[in-house]
């Protein structure tokens, strides 16, 4: 999400690694949640039922052992008192907003059976992406070892291919300048 926004923004950026799939964060903690179960819980955001946000993610949070996992690192790692706080904040980190001021080199990585992110997010991320230069999307798989969430299990392929791509969009720029030259 930071890369992405700094690139928005700042045009001395000439490239963008987006190492994980997250067009807006409230969505990404939303995904696994049936279409009506999303929509209601954004129209709770929307008209500020904070104590019915609690309500229901305290019971969800007692029932499965993922979101309450969830929702307690949530709350800590943003600084919010409950469920609403927490989903608030994640809500104002929503990359589709400025997709469109993104015009440099755009590397995005995915992870097909990522257990946080679903992988059908991409979708709407490469879609808000319209203005980019390139745009490079590579997703793991659990077949590279690599298909886990930040690709654990092979990290490597996931930083070789980082390292790659960089190499690959400086050569090309370094050849178009060169090409002018003549």
């Amino acid at each position: 999400m930071f890369a992405p926004r700094a690139a928005a923004f700042d045009k001395r950026i000439k490239r963008v690694v987006a190492w994980s799939i997250l067009p807006n964060f409230l969505d990404v903690n939303l995904a696994t949640r049936p279409p009506l179960v999303r929509a209601f819980v954004k129209f709770l955001l929307a008209t500020k039922q904070a104590w019915l946000i609690d309500v229901v993610f305290d019971r969800l949070a007692e029932k499965e052992e993922l979101v309450k996992w969830g929702l307690n690192h949530g709350k800590y790692a943003y600084g919010a008192k409950d469920a609403y706080g927490y989903l608030r904040a994640c809500a104002s980190f929503d990359m589709l907003k400025i997709a469109d001021k993104i015009d440099q080199d755009f590397l995005l990585l995915g992870a097909r059976q990522d257990h946080f992110i679903a992988f059908d997010l991409y979708k709407p991320e490469i879609d808000a992406l319209a203005n980019v230069k390139s745009l490079t999307f590579r997703a793991f798989s659990d077949r590279e070892e690599a298909g886990a969430h930040c690709n654990l299990g092979n990290m490597k392929l996931a930083l070789d291919t980082i390292m790659d791509w960089i190499r690959f969009t400086k050569a090309r720029d370094e050849s178009a300048v060169h090409r002018m030259d003549i």
